[in-house]
């Protein structure tokens, strides 16, 4: 079975940016070539690194699976770009934190640095085409991962700067981790471990929301927002037909608190 290689990049979609990138892979492997996404915010290395986490589990198969990921505001500075390997998915990305949610304790980190695998012309602002694109490439022409460098340890990769969620007796505080193009606004926050979303209240922004629903369509005709399971298998906020992130003026990383009866 062909290799896939699946790319997630802040570039967006009008320049040529993706398509190069994809060029050097597609003239270098016979690897299948998937979008994981262009949309991440410009910059924005907290939404890639969670948007790579919560789609890690789907590529996960008896398949090889090459992740480019590439967020990279430091792109040309001295931080270094890594291959990870976590079971049968290879992440490559810079250590900035893209990577650090995806990965697991046990993940097989390298530092890519064999020169002989980057484009002869590396340019210092586009090391996505450059340096990654062909090692992607090469991983999928069977090229050993031992050969993009030397091993590093993983615990010293940049880690993101989020704390997970706590739970006590009474009061869990989470972090909003994604706002979706719809304006719901997800949570980390086990909704298990909180015995459920009934009477819970979850606080954002100094903003509390109490009623709760199963489905979207259950809660139409109000503009009023509601706690909810969502894909995730986490707590969200949404509005019918609305956007939760726009009334609550919620943003990725902001901290919430649930509080209520537990059952």
């Amino acid at each position: 079975m062909r290799p896939l290689i699946a790319l997630l990049t802040d570039f967006g979609t009008r320049d040529p940016y993706v398509a190069q990138v994809k060029g050097v892979i597609a003239s270098r492997c016979d690897g299948e070539i998937a979008d994981l996404t262009h949309e991440i915010a410009p910059y924005d290395v907290a939404e890639g690194a969670f948007f790579l986490r919560d789609v890690a589990g789907s590529l996960r198969g008896g398949r090889q699976v090459i992740v480019v990921a590439v967020v990279d505001p430091g792109v040309g500075s001295a931080r270094r770009l890594l291959a990870a390997t976590d079971g049968a998915i290879t992440f490559l990305g810079p250590d900035n934190g893209l990577l650090s949610l995806a990965l697991g304790p046990e993940a097989a980190v390298r530092e890519i640095t064999n020169r002989a695998l980057f484009l002869h012309a590396v340019s210092s602002t586009f090391h996505g085409r450059d340096r990654f694109a062909p090692a992607a490439a090469a991983l999928a022409r069977g090229v050993a991962i031992e050969e993009l460098g030397p091993p590093v340890d993983r615990g010293s990769i940049v880690a993101l700067d989020y704390a997970p969620p706590s739970y006590d007796e009474h009061v869990a505080i989470g972090t909003v981790t994604a706002i979706d193009r719809f304006g719901n606004v997800a949570t980390d926050l086990d909704p298990a471990r909180v015995g459920g979303i009934d009477g819970l209240t979850l606080e954002v922004r100094g903003m509390k929301v109490s009623r709760s629903g199963e489905t979207y369509a259950a809660m139409a005709g109000t503009l009023d927002p509601f706690l909810i399971v969502g894909s995730r298998g986490t707590i969200e906020v949404s509005v019918s037909g609305g956007s939760a992130a726009t009334l609550l003026r919620a943003k990725l990383l902001d901290r919430v608190r649930v509080a209520g009866e537990r059952r």
